[in-house]
């Protein structure tokens, strides 16, 4: 029997469309300087705001995790800040959309909601700065993500690639490279493109060129003595990123791991599969999965239940990582996983622990 949350999630996803509308009349109607203000196209920017918005507070209700919904009205904020946007409207627009849940839907649904946007909105107002480019936090090698990134944004790949093979031959390890300055700087490029200074196509020609730099320093690098130990990686079904989870792969590649990356939008059932033994190997001792925004979390809950439902997975240690797992220390325990991944290197030595626990607990039941 489903959980009342997840009927709520339901509710809310299938009624996304509406409530956004309902929202948007609203505040239209409250504010009538609104429509001056954003003009003929600003009703189709405000709708799909709530729509995005909406898709974020449902899977904070499936959930029960409010964190996933103050997150993008933070990132909100930075946007809105950027594009020099009235605050005071994105404010509004919370309220807005919690006072349509209130008026048009059950109560069943707003007694769910409506705590969960007044915690929202008094993050934002609690919160006087947005949040932080992320090549900022890349420490020592922040100089080097920039320049790299500036050389992508100049579309000189050529260049880019200069300058990591001038920082392998100073001494800068695989790891070093890929988490210091490939990771940071992909990063940066999202940030950028969510505050509007730079285009889908700066995004994708950065992330394309990337994965070919990847792939050059990949088999340029010497790989340690293979350990025994297969690794099954993916991005989850609906997340069409798989730059993180193809670093990862490469960086336990690099340390003697056997490891099939499936790459992005895998398939449930593809990754349930790919777990069990096959005709030219056996099982996998390890799953690593990888979810690019909140929005994905659910489907790598379904993914780690799923597994766990069968004979090959159900004792398989199972990685989770990618930004929505950043920082946030509890949520690998409400998927179901084995443990969360910081970064790849950082993640190493626990799975090795996870691993030998996990054969010496089917040697036992054996």
């Amino acid at each position: 029997m489903k959980s009342s949350s997840l009927e709520v999630a339901e509710i809310l996803e299938s009624s996304s469309r509406a409530i956004a509308t309902w929202t948007i009349d609203q505040q239209y109607r409250d504010d009538d300087t609104m429509e001056a203000r954003y003009g003929s196209s600003g009703r189709r920017m405000w709708n799909q705001e709530v729509v995005t918005r909406l898709a974020y507070l449902t899977e904070a209700v499936a959930l029960n995790y409010e964190q996933i919904l103050i997150d993008n009205a933070l990132w909100a904020k930075t946007a809105f800040t950027a594009r020099e946007l009235n605050l005071d409207d994105l404010y509004k627009n919370l309220d807005c959309m919690k006072s349509v849940l209130v008026e048009q839907l059950p109560k069943s649904i707003s007694n769910v909601t409506t705590p969960i946007i007044t915690k929202a909105l008094e993050c934002l107002l609690q919160n006087s700065t947005h949040l932080e480019n992320p090549i900022s936090h890349a420490g020592a090698s922040s100089d080097f993500a920039r320049m790299y990134l500036m050389h992508l944004l100049k579309r000189d790949q050529m260049e880019a690639e200069r300058l990591i093979t001038e920082l392998t031959k100073n001494g800068l390890t695989f790891s070093q490279i890929c988490e210091g300055v490939l990771v940071p700087a992909m990063a940066e490029i999202g940030y950028l493109w969510q505050i509007q200074e730079a285009s889908i196509a700066d995004e994708h020609y950065c992330t394309n060129a990337t994965h070919r730099i990847l792939e050059g320093l990949r088999g340029k690098t010497p790989r340690k003595e293979l350990n025994g130990y297969l690794m099954v990686s993916a991005s989850v079904c609906g997340d069409m990123h798989d730059l993180g989870i193809k670093i990862m792969s490469a960086i336990y590649e690099m340390q003697g791991w056997t490891v099939e990356c499936l790459g992005s939008n895998t398939p449930t059932q593809e990754i349930v599969n790919s777990v069990a033994p096959q005709i030219y190997r056996g099982g996998a001792n390890l799953l690593a999965l990888s979810a690019s925004t909140s929005l994905r979390i659910r489907a790598v809950q379904s993914v780690i239940a799923c597994v766990r439902a069968t004979d090959a997975g159900k004792n398989i240690p199972i990685l989770v990582g990618g930004p929505p797992f950043q920082n946030r220390n509890d949520l690998w325990r409400l998927v179901g996983a084995s443990a969360q991944s910081s970064s790849a290197s950082a993640s190493l030595e626990t799975a090795l622990a996870l691993v030998a626990h996990s054969n010496h607990a089917n040697r036992r039941a054996t």
